[in-house]
């Protein structure tokens, strides 16, 4: 007889539970000619063989027992063990996965497996040839062995929900990602295409004018205020200019697409000159990302030298991307004035200021593609921004 304890083995195994261990341990353990190990499932609301012992070949694929139909069916309802001498069942899969010849019978034992909340995830049905009755001992023993059994598998059933839905999660949030880059790009190309172009018009226009009264300024006063005015309209249509120009670069980034994050971050450092940004990075060390957590990523580091610029007074700071075994850290650090986070956070969570919204739009970006985000500030020390990806296998 096999030591019970060998069911631990079947059960607390790596992967997926051994079902056809647990088969084989039941068959053992109770002395019987084989076992047949059910499991629900509930979209179909029928059981389905996981194992069996003997192993049934392509009878524990055909058979399929509605909830609530025979006995195994009713056990898998109601969740009560049963015990039956001088059993038949109906099922012709059935009656060969139990090894009957015409006309036999066997002796059976039915226990629930229950999962967590007495959830019936399967039900361990024992049977022997020979007729030598279950007793209520072994029902109660088998239950207590079975529940082990049930436990695991609702725990795999959980754990492969769990995993549908993030990949379900994941699937949308990278398709609202690049719905959204999307949109950027399409509103950064209407700016150049529209808003640049008429700006360089009527720039080059207004020079024209410029030039036209020179020759009549010295000789008509009207002309030179005239040519004051189109001077000052000419620095608002550069300024203009410059401003939807930096607008287009925050809106959409063009190397993103084409090079990657690492040339994406080294162009956006070059383009802050109010602040001096050092990037620490090398484009060769295999910083692979799916194209939605690339963008969120440029998207954080852009935020956070933006609040370095704006809120810290930094006069410089230090952006870095690497590779860390199985995760990419990104980290924006500046010399500027810091500030008191757990005050921020405080402010943030009561709504009462608008401040630290650079820092509240971080963790939203963070928390969508499962990030982790570590911010180190003191007043007077500079503020440190570490976010922390993992990279799953492809």
């Amino acid at each position: 007889m096999t030591d019970p304890s060998a069911l631990h083995d079947a059960v607390v195994t790596p992967g997926t539970v051994d079902l056809g261990g647990v088969a084989r341990v039941f068959t053992d353990v109770f002395e019987a000619d084989g076992t047949v190990v059910f499991v629900v499932d509930p979209d179909r609301r029928q059981l389905e063989v996981g194992a069996s012992q003997p192993p049934g070949g392509v009878d524990e694929r055909d058979l399929r027992i509605p909830l609530g139909y025979g006995v195994t069916g009713l056990v898998a309802m109601n969740g009560r063990p049963v015990t039956l001498v001088d059993d038949t069942p109906r099922n012709r899969a059935h009656q060969r996965l139990l090894g009957l010849v015409p006309g036999g019978t066997v002796c059976r034992l039915c226990v629930p497996a229950r999962g967590i909340g007495s959830a019936i995830v399967g039900v361990i049905a024992i049977h022997r040839h020979r007729r030598v009755a279950f007793t209520d001992a072994d029902a109660h023993r088998a239950q207590r062995f079975a529940d082990l059994v049930g436990l695991r598998l609702h725990a795999e059933s959980l754990l492969e929900a769990a995993e549908e839905h993030r990949s379900q999660r994941d699937h949308l949030i990278a398709h609202a990602t690049s719905a959204q880059e999307a949109e950027r790009r399409r509103i950064a190309g209407d700016l150049h295409d529209g808003v640049t172009q008429a700006l360089a018009s009527l720039a080059f226009h207004l020079s024209a004018a410029d030039v036209g009264l020179s020759a009549l300024a010295d000789t008509e006063p009207s002309a030179a205020e005239a040519k004051l005015q189109i001077q000052s309209a000419r620095r608002l249509a550069g300024l203009a200019y410059d401003e939807t120009r930096v607008a287009i670069s925050g809106l959409h980034s063009l190397l993103l697409d084409d090079l990657g994050l690492v040339a994406a971050l080294e162009s956006l450092t070059k383009n802050v000159p109010q602040l001096h940004i050092e990037l620490r990075g090398d484009p060769a060390a295999g910083i692979e990302l799916p194209d939605h957590c690339a963008a969120v990523l440029y998207r954080i580091a852009q935020e956070a030298i933006n609040n370095s610029v704006k809120h810290a007074e930094a006069q410089h700071a230090v952006l870095s991307i690497r590779r860390v075994g199985d995760a990419v850290v990104l980290r924006v650090s500046d010399d500027g004035i810091g500030f008191d986070v757990e005050k921020a956070r405080a402010d943030a969570r009561s709504a009462t200021s608008e401040e630290h919204y650079g820092l509240s739009s971080i963790a939203e970006r963070c928390a969508l593609i499962g990030a982790t985000l570590r911010i180190d500030s003191a007043e007077g020390r500079g503020t440190a921004v570490t976010v922390e990806l993992p990279v799953r296998p492809a």
